[in-house]
């Protein structure tokens, strides 16, 4: 059995290899998107800023502003006009996504899972996310949409940088019906989890956010001043992946927990599935305008 001094260091080395890795290329770009989020003074001057000194991410971002999704009846051809046509929240939230997106950009399907599918699951939950603060709480809550973007990006780190290790937990998990948190942790003594809260904290993400992530299949331990962040995660997670959207890590939910987490924020179930529906809708929406389209490798 693998002492905690010894998990550690191996966690510490994956993180290094991620902070030397195409996946440190979308640091800089989330950190400022995220510093307009918390930042009260923050400006469309400022994401204008933020989105035009990455131009892949400009005309990916306008690409988008011009789909079927928004449906505007004239060209938008600036991220000015962008910002004004679509609104500062949406136009973060797309910037986020496409950037986010280039960690994903690989089609292969492998017992279940592709990057595609995971990537599909992680926008389905961060909407869920939203639209429960907006819904229940009458919040925008300021980072709970990255949360759900971000909330696996432990299994993009196991997938490409322990890949045997994971096509061998991604079999072992499929052939005994088994969540894929529950096989990491029976093969490597650590789980995705693990690698987002790591990661989370090594980009001096705000704590809440390393809490939502590293507790996104374990919300039971969570301090109450981040509880309600910890609590929306887990159940958009659980939600989304009853419904099968994406890629599922967890065939065998908590259904006890997610109860428990419904009960603590004061949530009826039937709301959340009344959310879910609509999320299910903002997906489809999704794919007709070609989101989730992605190069193969």
């Amino acid at each position: 059995m693998n002492s905690t001094d010894e998990i550690k260091e191996k966690i510490n080395k994956i993180i290094e290899m991620v902070n030397n890795s195409e996946i440190s290329s979308i640091k800089q770009t989330v950190t400022q998107i995220i510093s307009t989020i918390i930042d009260p003074d923050s400006s469309a001057k400022d994401l204008k800023k933020i989105i035009e000194t990455d131009p892949p991410l400009a005309a990916k971002l306008l690409k988008l502003a011009n789909s079927a999704f928004y449906g505007f009846p004239r060209t938008i051809s600036a991220i000015h006009e962008a910002i004004v046509c679509i609104g500062f929240e949406a136009v973060r939230e797309l910037a986020l996504n496409q950037k986010v997106c280039e960690i994903f950009k690989k089609a292969d399907y492998i017992n279940g899972y592709s990057r595609i599918s995971l990537w599909r699951h992680s926008v389905a939950v961060a909407v869920c996310c939203k639209l429960i603060y907006r819904r229940e709480f009458r919040e925008r809550g300021e980072n709970i949409y990255v949360a759900g973007l971000l909330h696996d990006i432990g299994i993009i780190v196991f997938d490409q940088f322990l890949h045997h290790d994971f096509l061998n937990i991604l079999r072992k998990s499929r052939s005994e019906k088994n969540n894929l948190l529950n096989t990491e942790n029976a093969i490597l003594h650590f789980n995705h989890a693990d690698i987002g809260r790591a990661i989370a904290e090594n980009w001096d993400f705000p704590v809440e956010l390393v809490k939502a992530i590293g507790n996104h299949h374990d919300a039971k331990n969570v301090d109450d001043k981040y509880a309600k962040i910890s609590f929306t995660t887990y159940i958009a997670d659980y939600a989304v992946q009853d419904k099968l959207i994406g890629y599922c890590d967890a065939p065998n939910k908590n259904k006890t927990l997610f109860l428990k987490c419904l009960k603590k924020l004061n949530i009826k179930e039937k709301a959340i599935g009344l959310i879910v529906k609509e999320v299910e809708k903002e997906i489809n929406k999704m794919e007709k305008s070609e989101w989730f389209q992605y190069e193969k490798k």
